[in-house]
């Protein structure tokens, strides 16, 4: 009975705060709750205005950096694979990159402890074309800086995970979308996941901004063709196949490294693999991550003792996903140990390095 109940009421929820002007003039999202077997999702809103799309199970949303567990897996493959180590030194590698690199190693780029400059700093101001992680490389591979020591602080970084991308393609010299699709996303039976955006309307949801009492198309910016820092679209049904008991790549040993190479955000939050994460007292996890692009807005989280996963993906950039969040987590009773304040916003802080 209790579930039926919040059901209902999340769908009240999606129908009040994602019905700003109304659900014809809308994008929305979907909520998607599972436990073990039990999966459930609720969908609110248009995956395309324009052309009168509904979002439904089967709708794919760009991850923005939801996609960095995808990119962390794919390294983490070529490292059991005996390809790469955790310590490799990234100049293997890139040996175009400038001596004040020599001391970055692959767990710096997966941990955010690289100190490597921001891309989006760097963009030239006459840049008009979408950028690719080979520009990012390019952009990067003459500043012979680094903000600080590798290994000595955590400060997030895309640049870290565009680079990651392409360590994938040059150690298993496939593309870095062929790689994802037949190790990770046809492996576990995500048909329709992929990496970048597809050209048409099929199962798309497209990006929205909220403004005055409109919604304006907000689809891409000049960053949103990077692959490994935000580039995975993927559905609500097939993220439910990524976590969770059921998927072997999550295995004890994927745990055990997930510890073994954390590094401290804040407060025993910690970085690693492609998650935040942090235990409770009896010693149980919760990975968190959330993404956020022009047009789009998403959050996930995961228990996996107790085989939980709760993500909510929206195609409109404003911060309504934070009270739907919200709501849906003091529904299922859920409480993330050592954060005393909205998970979206406490993330939103990480990612501008106010924490």
């Amino acid at each position: 009975m209790r579930r039926i109940i919040a059901t209902a009421m999340s769908l009240v929820l999606f129908s009040m705060l994602f019905g700003q002007t109304s659900l014809n003039e809308s994008p929305g999202g979907i909520l998607s709750i599972k436990k073990g077997q039990e999966f459930r999702t609720i969908a609110q809103g248009y995956a395309h205005l324009e052309k009168n799309i509904l979002i439904t199970n089967e709708t794919r949303f760009r991850m923005a950096s939801v996609s960095k567990q995808f990119t962390a897996m794919a390294v983490y493959l070529l490292i059991q694979d005996e390809k790469l180590n955790f310590d490799t030194p990234i100049r293997n590698i890139f040996p175009e990159l400038p001596v004040s690199c020599k001391k970055i190693q692959i767990q710096h780029l997966l941990n955010h402890t690289s100190g490597l400059v921001d891309y989006e700093n760097v963009i030239p101001t006459s840049q008009k074309m979408q950028l690719s992680d080979a520009d990012v490389l390019k952009l990067i591979q003459n500043l012979d800086t680094v903000y600080f020591e590798p290994g000595t602080q955590f400060q997030y970084s895309n640049t870290a995970y565009c680079l990651l991308s392409l360590v994938v393609e040059r150690v298993s010299k496939q593309p870095f979308e062929d790689f994802c699709r037949t190790r990770i996303f046809h492996y576990l039976g995500m048909q329709d996941a992929q990496i970048s955006a597809s050209h048409g309307f099929e199962r798309r949801a497209f990006g929205y901004h909220p403004k005055d009492s409109v919604f304006q198309f907000a689809d891409q910016s000049i960053t949103s063709a990077t692959r490994g820092d935000g580039g995975v679209y993927i559905s609500a049904d097939d993220f439910g196949k990524w976590l969770g008991k059921k998927n072997p790549l999550l295995s004890a040993r994927f745990f055990k490294d997930l510890e073994t190479y954390k590094v401290p955000v804040k407060d025993e939050v910690y970085y690693s693999l492609g998650f935040f994460f942090t235990k409770s007292e009896d010693g149980n996890l919760t990975l968190f991550h959330s993404g956020e692009s022009i047009g789009f807005h998403n959050i996930m989280l995961f228990q996996p003792q107790h085989d939980l996963i709760i993500a909510l993906f929206t195609n409109r950039d404003d911060k309504y996903i934070v009270k739907v969040w919200e709501i849906a987590m003091k529904d299922e009773n859920i409480i993330i140990p050592n954060i005393k304040e909205s998970l979206f916003l406490w993330l939103n802080k990480v990612y501008n390095g106010d924490i």
